[in-house]
């Protein structure tokens, strides 16, 4: 069956290799340059000695030069192509077997098609996991100078690095297993699965992410206009560079959901950036337990089908 899947999925597999190397060239290229560029404008050293604020004239021209190809180019990609790496992969999984009718040889074999479908789910789960950890990893080590200016707890930042892409990717794939089943047609199936992973990934950055846990409010401790400058609505203080230090709580990285409350306006509530690891483990759990539930299905399905 190991080789018969390697058969069947090499093309998925060569494809995905050829993804993480064009992200890995991306990375090299860009994040050296900007390693670079951290080390000779004196960051490291100035960061150091004091509050990012104080390296005001360093800091700016590095988010100058790099901002938008670190930041704002990521960002998009991010929110999609997650989802769309696990339904190009899983859709065809089933579906390809019942569109071809090959599920007649397949399924007629002394392995049962439960079992068929648990050994393929293993593997190609396995490789998923390898990728995405690969891909957060290149990433991870581009980002890294940046992410000393802004943190990892901002909306742009927090959907690729940690445990949530991996996450997402194994999402899509389950949910495109199981259309694949029911639909029996690799394109319609990979549709199906992909709006509802959209969907929901949409539901869970924006409305139930600030609130896995209980914000922290406290006392403005800036002039009533810096209390007001940042947030707005869960997504706030998602600038860049030093946009990224809400003054109220002088924190990088700080996640601020809701500045400027109580009765004479000089309250903020807020995500402290230490959280990251918490929010990532809730996030990622949320995602993975929805692909056990599609796969979980999809193999209670097919175990009960009928010739």
């Amino acid at each position: 069956m190991i080789w018969v899947s390697w058969r069947q999925h090499r093309g998925e597999v060569f494809g995905c290799l050829a993804v993480l190397a064009g992200l890995a060239i991306y990375a090299i290229v860009l994040g050296t340059s900007m390693r670079s560029a951290f080390g000779q404008d004196g960051l490291a050293s100035c960061l150091a000695r004091s509050h990012p604020a104080g390296c005001f004239g360093a800091v700016s021209a590095f988010d100058n030069e790099f901002g938008s190809e670190v930041n704002v180019a990521f960002s998009n990609v991010a929110l999609i192509v997650p989802g769309l790496i696990g339904v190009l992969v899983g859709a065809p999984l089933i579906a390809r077997e019942l569109e071809y009718g090959t599920w007649r040889l397949a399924w007629s074999q002394s392995v049962p098609r439960a079992r068929w479908l648990a050994v393929k789910l293993a593997l190609v789960t396995g490789g998923l996991v390898v990728l995405g950890a690969a891909m957060t990893t290149v990433i991870t080590w581009y980002r890294a100078p940046m992410d000393q200016l802004t943190g990892r707890f901002l909306p742009n930042i927090f959907d690729y690095e940690g445990l949530v892409p991996t996450a997402y990717i194994l999402c899509g794939f389950g949910f495109a297993v199981l259309a694949g089943l029911l639909i029996r047609r690799s394109i319609p199936a990979m549709i199906a699965a992909f709006i509802p992973w959209l969907a929901i990934r949409l539901i869970v950055e924006f409305m139930l992410r600030p609130h896995f846990l209980a914000p922290v409010t406290i006392a403005c401790r800036a002039t009533p206009s810096h209390c007001s400058s940042n947030g707005g609505g869960g997504h706030g203080n998602g600038g860049y560079g030093l946009s990224a230090i809400p003054p109220a709580t002088g924190h990088i990285g700080d996640w601020v959901l809701n500045p400027s409350t109580g009765p004479s306006g000089n309250l903020i509530s807020y995500q402290p950036a230490d959280r990251f690891w918490i929010f990532q483990s809730i996030e990622a759990g949320i995602f993975v337990a929805l692909t056990a539930a599609a796969l979980g299905t999809a193999i209670w399905l097919l175990h009960r089908r009928t010739a």
